[in-house]
């Protein structure tokens, strides 16, 4: 945990927060914080600051608080193919870490029905893992998680109206374009749409085309989801850092 992350219900008017559970153990156990150490910490949805630590009690850390700093934006956009249980709560995590503000959510072809049912399908799993990725990035801004039990509903009937960067690609092995080739307005979001171990079948290539999304690839050998998202990602991050800007 790189930073304390605190609801605005647990500060009251005086910027003190008294904290238990999970965060308290690490904060004790793993930061051997002391009484007066200043802790960096981050008000969900909202700026950056510090925590101070005033009272260091058996099950609880009392904590006085003052943000100051401003949040780094979360623009870009994660359309992800629903993949295995596990892997979905650690790609959510990812996700969170990366900078993503919204995560969309869907069943593709190759998507096993039995996946709709687990419990990292749960809102309230799949937010402590989102809190988990921010909490180890230093980012406060939760991702917004949207579900599609189809494809084709999907990209039909609610894709254009998800307001997605116009920056648009589409993860696809064989794809004739590599990201070494692409070249990104400085700092400008991009939306990145993700299938499951497999892939997406062409017709779920040619329908994300269909709607301004560009197929690439990210090398010669095709990778895991989740290898896949952090490779994507940091590519494309790095070459809209290196590109120009708007004139």
């Amino acid at each position: 945990m790189n930073l304390l992350l605190l609801h605005p219900d647990e500060i009251d008017p005086h910027g003190i927060a008294r904290i238990g559970g999970r965060r308290a153990q690490h904060v004790q156990q793993v930061l051997h914080a002391e009484v007066g150490q200043p802790l960096r910490a981050g008000l969900i949805d909202g700026p950056l600051g510090t925590a101070r630590v005033e009272a260091l009690g058996p099950d609880e850390v009392t904590v006085r608080t003052a943000f100051d700093q401003p949040s780094p934006t979360a623009d870009d956009v994660l359309l992800l193919a629903v993949p295995r249980p596990k892997a979905l709560l650690r790609m959510f995590a990812h996700a969170a870490a990366l900078g993503f503000g919204r995560i969309v959510l869907f069943r593709s072809w190759r998507v096993e029905k039995s996946h709709l049912q687990s419990l990292a399908m749960r809102a309230e799993v799949q937010r402590e893992h989102l809190l988990l990725g921010l909490e180890q990035a230093g980012r406060t801004r939760v991702p917004a998680v949207q579900f599609f039990p189809l494809f084709k509903p999907m990209v039909e009937d609610h894709l254009d109206d998800l307001s997605l960067p116009t920056l648009r690609f589409v993860a696809h092995p064989p794809a004739t374009i590599g990201t070494a080739e692409l070249e990104l307005p400085r700092g400008a979001p991009f939306a990145l749409a993700l299938g499951p171990d497999g892939g997406f079948l062409p017709y779920e290539i040619d329908q994300f085309v269909a709607h301004g999304f560009t197929a690439i690839h990210c090398g010669s050998h095709p990778l895991r989801t989740e290898s896949a998202l952090s490779v994507l990602c940091g590519q494309l991050d790095l070459l809209r850092a290196r590109g120009s800007l708007p004139t």
